[in-house]
């Protein structure tokens, strides 16, 4: 996600379809208590979570 890479290219880079990586990212923002919210990106919000910056 820190890559900034969409579902697909990061499907391409690690060779694997892109639903395996949408479910993946779905388990990490579930874990991460990020719920779905039309006014957040997630993806931002996860790496900044990990990062301890917010």
């Amino acid at each position: 996600m820190a890559g900034g890479r969409s579902n697909a290219g990061t499907a391409a880079q690690l060779v694997v379809s892109e639903s395996a990586v949408a479910k993946h990212i779905n388990s990490i923002l579930a874990k991460l208590d990020l719920p779905k919210a039309d006014a957040d990106h997630r993806r931002v919000l996860a790496v900044l979570r990990f990062l301890g910056v917010a």
